[in-house]
Formats: C-alpha cells, sequence, structure tokens
C-alpha cells in the first residue's frame, strides 16, 4: 500500500508527487488550464519541501479538500486522475473499428507510480496499428513552376469565335497532398499570351491571366521513362484581354483538361526540367458581351520547376 506523503519526507513517491501536480497544475493551453497565476514547474528531485506543499495544498483547495498538504485517502485518488480532451481522428482509406473522440490523454513523463493504468493512450499525431494513411495528408508548398509553350484553341462546340493560336508565359505556385505516386495537386499562378493580329493591323493581341488549379497526378504513368499519361485537372481563371495595349474585354473561363509529360531532368523524386502536353475543354464568358464560348484546345510546351526541398 503506498504511504501516506507530508512535508519532510524523501523518496520516489514524493518525486511521483511531484510529477502528478506538474501534469495537474502546469499546463498552459486549453482544457487544462486552471484557473491563476502562471505556475512554474516542481523540480523532480523527490525532495518534499515548501514548494511542493504550496502546490499540493493549491491542488487540494481546486478539488474542494481540505489543505492540510497530506496525500492521503482523500487526495490520492484525485492526483492519479487523468483529464479527458477531445481529439480529431482522421479519415481512413479503410474500415477501422469506431474509436471514441474523448481519449484519455497523459504524456509517457507523466505517468506516476500511484496505481494508475490508462485504459487508452493515442496520440493524435500517430495511428493505431493496423491503420492506414489519411485520405488527405497535410497540404505542403512544394515548388513553382515556369512554363512556356503554344496554345491552340480549335473552333468552337457553342458561341461566337474562331480558331486561334497564341504563345504563352505562365508562372504558378504548387501545394501537394504528397509527393510520390498518385498524389494531389492545387497550383495558383499568372499567365500571359500573345496572339499575333492580320498583316493588315500588325501588332498583337493579348491576354493576362490568373488562375487556380487541382490536379490528380500520375493517374497514369510509366515511372521507368518518367512519362506521366493521364493527370486529369480542372482550372478556373479571370482574364483581361487587350488588342495593341487597350483594354477590350474581361472573361472568366471554367476548363477540364488533362496532361501528358516528360520529365527530362528530375532531382529525386521531383522533376526539374520537363515537356508537356495539356489537353483541354474551355468555358469561356465574355463579361462585356455576355456571350459564352464552348472551345476545345491544346496546350504544349516546356516547364521548369524550382523545388523548396
Amino acid at each position: 500500500m503506498s504511504r501516506t506523503l507530508s512535508i519532510g519526507m524523501t523518496g520516489q513517491d514524493v518525486a511521483d508527487l511531484q510529477a502528478a501536480l506538474n501534469y495537474h497544475l502546469r499546463p498552459t493551453a486549453p482544457p487544462h488550464t486552471p484557473p491563476g497565476p502562471t505556475r512554474l514547474p516542481l523540480t523532480i528531485d523527490g525532495k518534499f519541501g515548501s514548494n511542493t506543499d504550496a502546490r499540493l495544498r493549491e491542488f487540494q483547495r481546486m478539488n474542494g479538500l481540505v489543505d492540510d498538504g497530506v496525500v492521503g485517502r482523500m487526495t490520492r485518488p484525485l492526483l492519479t486522475k487523468a483529464k479527458q480532451v477531445t481529439v480529431k481522428i482522421p479519415i481512413n482509406t479503410k474500415e477501422e473499428p469506431p474509436i471514441s473522440h474523448s481519449l484519455t490523454s497523459l504524456r509517457t513523463a507523466d505517468i506516476f507510480s500511484f496505481g494508475l493504468t490508462p485504459a487508452a493512450q493515442i496520440s493524435p499525431a500517430s495511428a493505431p496499428v493496423g491503420q492506414t494513411k489519411p485520405l488527405i495528408a497535410q497540404v505542403q508548398l512544394q515548388n513553382r513552376q515556369v512554363q512556356s509553350g503554344g496554345n491552340l484553341t480549335l473552333d468552337p462546340i457553342i458561341g461566337p469565335g474562331s480558331q486561334s493560336a497564341a504563345s504563352i508565359l505562365s508562372v504558378q505556385w504548387t501545394w501537394v497532398e504528397q509527393r510520390d505516386g498518385r498524389h494531389l495537386e492545387l497550383a495558383l499562378g499568372g499567365q500571359l499570351a500573345a496572339v499575333p493580329l492580320t498583316l493588315e493591323t500588325f501588332g498583337l493581341s493579348s491576354s493576362a491571366q490568373s488562375f487556380a488549379q487541382v490536379t490528380i497526378t500520375d493517374v497514369l504513368a510509366v515511372d521507368a521513362a518518367n512519362l506521366h499519361l493521364f493527370s486529369p485537372s480542372a482550372q478556373i481563371s479571370y482574364q483581361a484581354n487587350f488588342v495593341q495595349g487597350v483594354l477590350k474585354s474581361m472573361a472568366a473561363g471554367v476548363s477540364i483538361q488533362n496532361q501528358i509529360a516528360w520529365d527530362l531532368e528530375k532531382k529525386g523524386n521531383n522533376p526539374v526540367f520537363s515537356l508537356f502536353c495539356q489537353q483541354q475543354l474551355a468555358w469561356t464568358y465574355d463579361l462585356a458581351e455576355r456571350k459564352g464560348t464552348l472551345a476545345p484546345g491544346a496546350l504544349f510546351g516546356a516547364t521548369w520547376q524550382t523545388s523548396f526541398f
């Protein structure tokens, strides 16, 4: 049976008492934060001195006990009681047995020898044995890309317009869910396009575009040849169109795409220089004319990437 503890005593059970008091009174974040001023942690030296006595009495007062500075049959059960916190469990790619969202939270250093054996110790940052990775992992910035090439828009399926060709320069920042194999990417960027006018008018018709794009990368790929054959994506864009430097119209667009890419240079698993061909079906709505055009197209060129890792 554990002995009754009071000021002046020493031993491992006194060190366990100090660890327990640190666990109950020291935390600085909800839901554990008790009222009162910031408390410095007790030194766990196994010596029941004045600081340990004062901290124990404070703990007793907070729990409606007589603050006698003695660890006996009334105080001991409260010291060994674990606090309850709520954590979020990731959604898994396969079914798992139900897990309660109210879990006993104890740090390893705070498991003391008052007879406490936690029924469940599950870290929110680590998965139980047998659990597969979450459907959506942490999204992080991977690289920035510069694309240069040509864009061919074919005759529209719906709406006004005609076949046209343009030179493009695009810059984008890419965030990824994971980097190896099939993964989800989010790209934000901008694009400049220049279309030569007729010989009679000379000059250029140009456009500036901002866009956001979501891609499922490497649905079909040949790793041995560094070929990415099927990477479907969806894009929304906002575009300003100019003729000989004069703003003529503004347009919003939505498109679905697939990109075929061949990595000519890689650094680890990350491509550095690639050739690509992108097929797309785009709906463009002219905000001034209030007319929409649905047209197929193709984008081809080269991509240079700089990685942040």
